[in-house]
């Protein structure tokens, strides 16, 4: 990445409520300050404003936390995919995530029906009890 797309990037965010950009080949991750995390693919695209009487329509969130003091990992095993992605649909008790802890893997399972709009944790990150795993949007 070049320094004119840095300051392009920086005045693009500058009057927003970003608080932290992370950048590689793959992917970019944007952390917001008050609204927790979203993945974006590879857009830094803004969000569109929404009109009031718009967001208050949209549907309520539940965030999956840590149950415990751990690894979190995204899938079983490092040959496998992750157990979901963000825009997935889930289904209450469908397994999310493991975190191992003592050398035991404990599956991480959603609480209801809904669709994965953040995940909040890198594969192989530790947590900690009460941390923030997921934002799933319930249907």
């Amino acid at each position: 990445m070049n320094i004119k797309t840095v300051k392009e990037l920086i005045e693009l965010l500058k009057n927003t409520d970003i608080a932290e950009i992370e950048w590689t080949p793959e992917r970019v991750r944007i952390v917001r300050g008050l609204n927790g995390v979203r993945e974006k693919g590879a857009s830094l695209a803004r969000e569109p404003e929404r009109p009031a009487h718009i967001a208050a329509k949209e549907k309520p969130t539940v965030t999956i936390t840590s149950p415990l003091v751990g690894t979190f990992y995204r899938s079983p095993s490092s040959e496998s995919p992750p157990f979901v992605q963000v825009g997935d649909r889930v289904k209450k008790d469908q397994v999310l995530c493991v975190i191992e802890a003592m050398k035991l893997m404990n599956e991480i399972e959603s609480h209801i029906d809904g669709i994965v709009t953040a995940i909040l944790k890198q594969d192989g990150e530790r947590v900690g009890y009460g941390d923030q795993l997921f934002i799933i949007e319930e249907l």
